[in-house]
């Protein structure tokens, strides 16, 4: 027959065990869940400028504005553009801008599409197709002037004193002939600083400040401000007449 303190002597001892061995797996699990993650290499404002690089040239369509907080932009024929903005396409461009010559306000709407050009008559409004090279919009090009500015920043840098949520902005400087296809003619010894806001998600570009000179008539406090939306809309530009 079976000594009962020998069977009792032999559960305690299981029972010890089983008791050790678990304390030692909550151990092991504890030590696992307070090992730290490691942190997240920092992405660089370089790195940044070439990542919204891709992301705009992946676009097929954009509304763009561009407007003046300080000066304007010079054209030919004597105009003063104060504000343009429209919506660019897969297949062109649609715009409307106004602007002064002398102490008169005028506003000028042109349409794009491919080889072609229609715009409206300054002082009448009415349509009509026009060769290229007679537009005073004939070198503007949102989509090139994306491209350079983002694959032209140079100094690129996140500022100390500036943040906005849900925003990246990085600032840096840009030689003025990159802006050639935003105003046309340029000082070529200019070079502007540049500010770019972009979405921190998608590394979109939805913001453009630039200030100093770009043109030789600017003065050296010139602020131009290019906004950036309606990224991807389902469009296609139709002639006007």
């Amino acid at each position: 027959m079976l000594d009962i303190r020998t069977q009792t002597n032999s559960t305690k001892i299981i029972l010890t065990t089983a008791f050790v061995i678990l304390l030692a797996m909550v151990g092991a699990c504890g030590n696992e869940e307070s090992t730290p993650e490691p942190a997240p290499t920092p992405v660089t404002a370089a790195e940044v400028v070439v990542l919204s690089q891709r992301a705009m040239s992946a676009l097929d369509s954009f509304s763009f504005q561009l407007s003046h907080e300080v000066g304007h932009t010079t054209l030919s024929g004597a105009l003063q553009l104060t504000r343009a903005g429209g919506l660019v396409a897969t297949n062109g461009l649609d715009l409307e801008a106004e602007a002064n010559i002398g102490r008169a306000f005028v506003r000028v709407e042109a349409v794009v599409i491919g080889e072609q050009t229609w715009m409206t008559n300054p002082l009448t409004g009415v349509w009509s197709e026009i060769a290229p090279e007679d537009s005073p919009f004939s070198f503007l090009d949102p989509v090139k002037l994306v491209a350079d500015i983002l694959g032209d920043t140079e100094q690129a840098a996140y500022p100390t004193d500036r943040s906005s949520a849900g925003d990246l902005i990085v600032v840096g400087i840009i030689p003025a002939e990159s802006l050639a296809a935003l105003v046309g003619s340029v000082d070529p010894t200019a070079v502007p600083n540049v500010e770019l806001t972009l979405d921190s998600n998608s590394k979109r570009l939805s913001k453009i400040v630039i200030t100093g000179v770009v043109q030789p008539e600017d003065e050296s406090n010139t602020i131009r401000v290019i906004t950036l939306s309606e990224f991807d809309q389902q469009v296609s530009l139709e002639p006007p007449i």
